[in-house]
């Protein structure tokens, strides 16, 4: 609580960016004392809602821009999409006012210990899965993070007997201080983001920071198959725990098609892998992960294998919408990078019309070539990635261009026929077309519930 002392209650605070992270930020500061100004880039008339609820509650904002008035501050709260090394930032640091990102702040609120989850692919899977096992045992959770919801937000729902579980992006990751979850899960390493980290070095080394602050009372649960994430991860302090691998005092792996976790040197057999409630090789990996750091923490062997049973995923993750004259709709707008989409045509034995694009974050889709040429009869691309697609994946698979991505659902729709599945996945971001990959998702959603 120093911390908080220090930075929020009574001192001048500037909250750069107005999308949820910052606005929940800018009301949290405020309900702890802070004198909070707000300051957005976008025009506000994009931003009409939250220039509303800031002059609602007298807390003076900035639309269009950011002006010298941001440096009239003694703290610093950044939303996780402004990159660190913004010249804003820089120069705020260069005047000594110290720069804190959302997830940062929120956690020195926090009355319960943490679970946190980072990796390229399987996050928001997985930090659901870890909800649902908490609340299997009937005990209190608050879900949140990149997950959608703010954790600035839910933050002072959180009580000493329940536990917070959270899904941490490398954006993230890059302004934290003093963040130390009890059980830090780095699920795996892919290229992602290169377009703000530049290598996957430096995007890997900065999802590292998750276990910078771990004690030996914490645990950190990693990928034993993965050695990116197994570099990445010597020298933590705190206690290992590894999944897809059975050395080990903690950990969980498969044994004859069952899921075991062995925690202190105990086995147990949770339940068959083909009882798993979401289907696909990627899920049972993710299943490994929750369910050891579900036990890690406290939650019994029964709540864990209720949950594993029982949870059929996320909405935009391998989402089924419908059937239509024998053909599936499945909407999978999560997948944002290359690796995703793997997974997911990985899970189809039947022919695929894959719709992609959007946003290119500096991807190698060439490395999807093999699975476009076994499992895709055809891809409709969309957004600015259309060109540099239609390069990587000429002579895999039939290719055509929509306008929009209704266009890409009438044209997907017109190519399907019994037993294929029109698959959006975009190995992309949204931001070129869609406010986020949600509104893209559900976009997708109610164009296809629509088709007659």
């Amino acid at each position: 609580m120093d911390v908080v002392r220090e930075h929020i209650a009574g001192r001048r605070v500037t909250v750069l960016g107005a999308a949820r992270s910052g606005m929940a930020a800018a009301l949290l500061a405020r309900r702890h004392g802070a004198l909070v100004q707000v300051s957005e880039k976008a025009p506000v008339d994009e931003k009409i809602e939250e220039a509303g609820i800031l002059q609602q509650l007298g807390i003076p904002a900035e639309f269009g821009g950011h002006t010298d008035a941001v440096f009239a501050a003694d703290t610093w709260i950044v939303s996780p999409g402004i990159p660190d090394q913004d010249p804003f930032i820089l120069k705020a640091r260069k005047k000594g006012i110290p720069v804190f990102g959302e997830l940062e702040v929120s956690s020195w609120f926090c009355r319960c210990p943490i679970i946190a989850v980072t990796g390229s692919n399987g996050k928001s899977t997985t930090t659901a899965w870890i909800g649902e096992m908490v609340r299997a045992q009937g005990r209190p959770v608050v879900v949140a993070g990149n997950i959608g919801m703010p954790f600035s937000k839910e933050v002072e729902d959180t009580v000493p007997e329940g536990l917070a579980v959270l899904e941490v992006s490398n954006f993230q990751l890059e302004t934290v201080r003093t963040f130390k979850p009890k059980a830090a899960l780095f699920l795996n390493l892919t290229p992602d983001h290169l377009n703000r980290h530049g290598t996957l070095e430096a995007y890997g080394a900065i999802k590292a920071r998750i276990f910078e602050n771990q004690d030996e009372g914490d645990y950190h649960v990693i990928n034993g198959r993965d050695g990116a994430v197994l570099d990445l991860a010597r020298g933590v302090r705190s206690r290992r725990a590894v999944f897809n691998g059975e050395t080990g005092v903690d950990c969980g792996f498969v044994r004859s098609g069952e899921i075991v976790f062995r925690i202190q040197d105990t086995e147990e057999i949770l339940l068959p892998v083909r009882e798993l409630g979401i289907p696909g090789e990627h899920n049972v990996q993710n299943a490994l992960a929750a369910g050891l750091a579900a036990r890690l923490c406290g939650i019994s062997a029964n709540s864990v294998r209720k949950a594993l049973a029982e949870f059929r995923g996320l909405s935009h993750r391998m989402e089924t919408v419908r059937t239509l004259d024998g053909a599936l709709y499945v909407n999978d707008s999560k997948a944002t990078n290359v690796d995703s989409v793997a997974y997911a045509l990985g899970s189809y034995e039947n022919p695929v019309i894959l719709i992609a694009g959007g946003r290119d974050k500096d991807s190698d889709f060439s490395t999807l070539l093999p699975l476009i040429r076994r499992k895709v009869k055809a891809v409709v691309l969309i957004g600015e990635a259309a060109d540099k697609m239609e390069k990587a994946f000429r002579g895999a698979s039939r290719l055509l261009r929509a306008g929009s991505l209704e266009e890409a659902v009438i044209q997907s729709r017109n190519l399907a026929v019994p037993g294929d599945v029109v698959l959006l996945s975009p190995a992309c971001a949204s931001f070129d077309m869609f406010k986020n990959f949600e509104e893209r998702g559900d976009r997708f959603r109610s164009f296809v519930e629509g088709l007659a």
